[in-house]
């Protein structure tokens, strides 16, 4: 079978790997879609200061994916065959999932009405709705979204649902600004344009925001600094995006303001991914408008290459498997 492997810094392939074989507690899935996380996946393939020639080849890409109970384990109960699901692993073309007892890989039903296209988003949920839940976003508030990568844009997503007067999103690139307007952001700042505190300082009538979830990530540690500087006095920054360098505090910034850790007291429940499958069986987290690329996975290296040296053309990134439903 194929699976996605980065064989060397900066550099994935389609290898051809032996199909997994299911033990007794096991299903095996075919897979239908997966999801990219550019964040996380790109620091399994580039090249991070310190990080020894061990780390490759790296198998550990991706960790959505939808598909098809294929095979069930000889003392797997409770599933059938030809079930729809989602499960958090690998990009491969048939995966292996414990049938029951653990909260992050066994896989969760798929109800008819999430296509195929949305349904590697279900993975996504448990975080969402923990970061959502830390940030306490009360109605009538304003949130700044920094970073408007996947993780950014789905947080918008879900910071909506709880009734904020405003959502303000800030990055650098354009393009994500513009998938930014279409799921829920109703102020747009271009940092490489414009001053940042300036702007949501003018948008907020000089108040700055309530909330501000720091989602960029990777070498832009200076964003950081930004997230500290547009809160307000009593204010929150709650950290999510996860930096390959370290982050600066600025002096007396959080005397007066919480910094939350997106993790802490994180709920492992499996009953979370079942939030969203809900969301998006009723159409309330537009996922499909921030797709910029569903391709067929034979053109994963192509896509890594483009996520590794040009990342601002790329929102969400869907690959195809199988006989690409």
């Amino acid at each position: 079978m194929k699976k996605l492997i980065a064989e060397a810094p900066d550099r994935v392939v389609v290898a051809e790997v032996p199909l997994p074989v299911v033990s007794s507690d096991q299903v095996l899935i075919r897979s239908v879609r997966s999801l990219i996380s550019p964040g996380s996946e790109l620091n399994r393939v580039r090249r991070l200061p310190g990080d020894p020639d061990s780390k490759w080849p790296n198998h550990d890409l991706g960790y959505a994916v939808a598909g098809e109970i294929v095979e069930l384990g000889s003392a797997v109960t409770g599933w059938a065959v030809g079930e729809r699901v989602v499960a958090m692993q690998h990009h491969q073309e048939f995966v292996l999932a414990p049938a029951a007892g653990d909260a992050t890989r066994t896989p969760v039903r798929l109800p008819d009405a999430v296509c195929w296209d949305d349904a590697p988003f279900v993975c996504w949920g448990r975080s969402c709705w923990n970061w959502t839940r830390k940030a306490e976003i009360q109605v009538g508030e304003t949130v700044a979204v920094m970073g408007l990568g996947l993780v950014g844009l789905l947080m918008v997503m879900w910071s909506r649902l709880r009734g904020p007067h405003r959502i303000i999103g800030l990055d650098l690139d354009q393009s994500r600004l513009d998938l930014a307007a279409k799921v829920g952001c109703d102020e747009l700042v271009n940092c490489s344009e414009a001053d940042a505190v300036e702007a949501v300082s003018r948008i907020t009538g000089g108040k700055l925001a309530d909330c501000t979830l720091h989602c960029a990530a990777g070498p832009h540690v200076e964003a950081f600094e930004t997230s500290q500087q547009i809160t307000r006095h009593q204010g929150r920054v709650v950290l999510i995006g996860i930096h390959s360098r370290p982050l600066t505090v600025l002096c007396n910034e959080f005397l007066w303001k919480d910094l939350l850790g997106g993790c802490t007291d994180y709920d492992m429940s499996p009953e979370r991914f079942a939030e969203a499958t809900k969301l998006l069986e009723t159409g309330r987290l537009p996922v499909r408008e921030i797709v910029t690329h569903n391709v067929p996975y034979q053109q994963a290296p192509a896509i890594y290459e483009m996520l590794n040296f040009r990342s601002h053309e790329a929102g969400a990134v869907l690959l195809r498997w199988g006989d690409g439903l």
